[in-house]
């Protein structure tokens, strides 16, 4: 069978096909972590889930920029700082799934400054942290194993303040867990490497490890009904372990983020964002 990743993109095409809805894939809860060589874990920093969609446009960088939450509300205008996605995004088109995140002047990750963000007020800039590519230059990765997707948004993806990709780990996920617990994470991700995407489906394909009690919500998204204080990751975390580390510090974190784990004092001074 061929292997749409491998198949030639046809740049010159005067138009892509537009992009489908589709609804984040959710993770079934799990009381402990594991170690396997057929998943990748990845950190769960305590944001809420989105779909970023992006074009189709004429060229790579040039699409329109969707974003819409796991609740199917539309927070594109309510986030002006993710316009620019697409230009970050070395696509025509492309849906992208992660979380929406804010970070305080010590770098944690502050749910309730996202909540009002999210409600339409002023605050500290909203980050995209992505961990999944569902669909590239008009073709469906829905049917692609797990880790085809993700090398797929690592080829596409250049980071920068507002999108970056979320580091995994193969095989080690205890490791991963003892540091997420060690600094008071919202919890981790176990995902089957070989897995498809089931869009709007909750599978045992994605399990959600949640490192502090109580902090597991509707769809391990750590949104509305999580509280803030069960959704506080330390942005410091992922240095501890120094395999964690070289990943997060190689592409996994906004620059801010990777700022705030040497110097806090980086994303105090990031200017408040109003969509007003």
């Amino acid at each position: 069978m061929t292997d749409q990743l491998s198949l030639p993109l046809d740049a010159t095409a005067d138009r892509l096909p537009d992009l489908p809805e589709l609804r984040p894939m959710l993770a079934r809860p799990l009381s402990e972590a594991f170690d396997s060589d057929q998943h990748l874990f990845e950190p769960w920093w305590g944001g809420t889930r989105a779909l970023i969609s992006i074009g189709p446009g004429e060229r790579p960088g040039e699409g329109d920029v969707r974003v819409v939450d796991v609740d199917e509300v539309d927070r594109t205008a309510t986030l002006p700082e993710l316009a620019g996605t697409a230009v970050r995004v070395a696509a025509r088109s492309a849906i992208l799934d992660g979380e929406l995140v804010v970070v305080d002047a010590h770098g944690r990750a502050d749910a309730a400054a996202l909540e009002r963000r999210l409600e339409g007020k002023a605050g500290r800039p909203v980050a995209f942290l992505a961990f999944d590519l569902l669909h590239l230059d008009g073709r469906s990765l829905l049917g692609q194993p797990l880790v085809r997707r993700r090398e797929a948004l690592k080829r596409i993806l250049r980071p920068g303040d507002e999108v970056a990709a979320v580091p995994a780990i193969a095989t080690e996920g205890r490791a991963l867990f003892d540091a997420i617990v060690a600094q008071g994470l919202a919890g981790m991700m176990a995902r089957q490497r070989q897995g498809p995407y089931l869009s709007g489906l909750r599978s045992r394909l994605w399990r959600f490890i949640p490192a502090v009690a109580g902090s597991i919500p509707a769809s391990e998204t750590c949104s509305s009904q999580c509280s803030p204080t069960s959704c506080a990751p330390n942005a410091r975390a992922l240095t501890t372990n120094p395999q964690i580390g070289r990943e997060l510090r190689a592409s996994s974190a906004p620059t801010y983020l990777r700022n705030t784990a040497t110097n806090s004092r980086t994303a105090a001074r990031r200017p408040p964002y109003s969509t007003k």
